[in-house]
């Protein structure tokens, strides 16, 4: 092991770690790919001046509960991916500079609940990939300064009542890739300074109203590859700040009307892979800076035509993979992708899934004048063609209304009425026609029946 202040070993047992005869004024020390063994009380005696301790990639049976006592300058200890079953609850006791604690690619199931106790210092705590099922209520009582957590990885079905009560400074909470089946509203109401948390690939079945209402400071939040089926509404009404949420991969049927409010800094929003049908119209007003938007790989029939209408900076909407219902409902939404050509991704365009014969065209392939409108009842119904700008021919809008379709509404109207006076103007011909042809056969019939009358009077002569 090369060193002077600081020394970087790797190759025989842990328990063997004193024989490498290391200078007790070390400060930084790098142990990593060593042997099976275990730590001793005597394994890091006197180095007293040590400040990082990195110790990883080296199968640790056991630790004993004094290991570290000599370590009282210790700032940062690394302690990843070693296979350590158990830590004694006094390990930490005499560290109390410290910092940075990583404890991530262990064996751990449990954690004693003092463990943590005199670390008033911590700003962070990685417990990532390891084995923890629950957590002690009080855990990190003691971590009033920590910035970043993460319990990531685990197997954690719930937060306890009180687990997070006095991480008033925390700025990342990382709790992906666990157990977690519901989020109920206190957990997180402590987190006032909160920018980043991610709660994707959980078993998240449901999220109480309010549950983000505290974390105006969220920047960040993952809620993807979850179990959700509804959302409550209001959910992200009171975080002004995000710029990224994800939902993808979630069950969704259907979300409320009032979602968001006002988040002029969210960038981008995937709502991919769930099993929505439509949006609500207001579901993105509050959202006017969106740039992406992912509504790939859904159950989309149709769209209200002006649901993207307040989002003047959009770059990007994927739209493909949906089953898109080609009839009259879809013309207003038509409408906006005539005008916004460039937005939608075409990597993966969106086609027609019915109906016939429109099954499988992309969607532009209905803006190329095709004249006829499949009415939802199922009879063919005329449907203004779209002009040569795109528009409907000889529109005028109705007051209120901003739908194309409403304001091809007075034109169908002026059709269906010019339809009536023709019918009524064949009905009153044919009746003229079918009067003239009666009588001109009564005048025929006369005038047979005479010369019968008139035969006969001259036989009998």
């Amino acid at each position: 092991c090369p060193f002077r202040d600081a020394a970087q070993c790797s190759g025989g047992p842990v328990a063997r770690v004193p024989a490498l005869g290391l200078p007790a004024n070390l400060t930084h020390l790098l142990l990593f790919r060593m042997g099976p063994g275990a730590l001793h009380n005597d394994s890091f005696r006197g180095m007293t001046v040590l400040q990082r301790l990195i110790l990883s990639d080296s199968p640790i049976s056991t630790v004993a509960p004094g290991t570290f006592d000599d370590l009282i300058k210790l700032k940062t200890l690394r302690l990843s991916r070693n296979g350590i079953p158990h830590l004694p609850g006094a390990l930490l006791d005499r560290t109390l500079p410290l910092e940075q604690l990583f404890l991530d690619g262990n064996a751990l199931r449990t954690i004693d609940s003092g463990l943590f106790r005199n670390l008033a210092n911590l700003q962070e705590l990685v417990l990532s990939h390891n084995q923890l099922a629950s957590l002690p209520a009080n855990l990190f009582a003691n971590l009033g300064r920590l910035k970043v957590l993460d319990l990531s990885g685990n197997n954690l079905t719930h937060l306890p009542e009180g687990l997070l009560s006095a991480q008033a400074k925390l700025q990342v909470l990382l709790l992906h890739s666990n157990q977690l089946t519901s989020l109920d509203a206190g957990p997180l109401d402590s987190l006032g300074s909160l920018v980043r948390l991610e709660l994707d690939r959980n078993r998240i079945r449901s999220i109480a109203p309010g549950a983000f209402d505290r974390l105006g400071n969220l920047s960040s939040l993952t809620l993807a590859r979850n179990r959700l089926e509804l959302l409550p509404p209001g959910l992200f009404l009171h975080a002004p700040r995000l710029t990224l949420l994800t939902l993808f991969e979630n069950p969704l049927a259907e979300l409320p009307g009032v979602l968001f409010g006002p988040a002029p800094g969210l960038r981008a929003l995937s709502l991919n892979g769930t099993r929505l049908r439509t949006l609500p119209r207001a579901l993105l007003r509050n959202l006017s800076s969106l740039e992406r938007v992912r509504l790939d790989r859904n159950q989309l029939e149709a769209l209200p035509g002006d649901v993207f209408a307040a989002l003047s900076r959009l770059a990007e909407v994927l739209l493909g993979h949906n089953p898109w219902l080609c009839d009259c409902g879809l013309w207003p939404f038509l409408e906006w992708l005539r005008q916004h050509p460039g937005v939608v991704g075409r990597a993966e365009p969106p086609r027609c899934w019915g109906p016939e014969p429109r099954a499988g065209l992309e969607l532009w392939a209905l803006l190329e004048g095709d004249p006829w409108c499949p009415s939802p009842r199922g009879a063919p119904v005329r449907a203004p063609a779209l002009s040569a700008r795109g528009g409907l021919p000889g529109t005028a809008a109705l007051p209120g209304s901003s739908e194309p379709w409403a304001q091809a509404q007075p034109v169908a109207a002026g059709e269906e009425s010019g339809a009536h006076s023709l019918y009524w103007a064949l009905y009153i011909l044919l009746l003229v026609v079918q009067a003239i042809v009666t009588g001109v056969i009564m005048f025929i019939m006369i005038k047979i029946s005479g010369l019968f009358r008139k035969l006969i009077r001259e036989r009998a002569l």
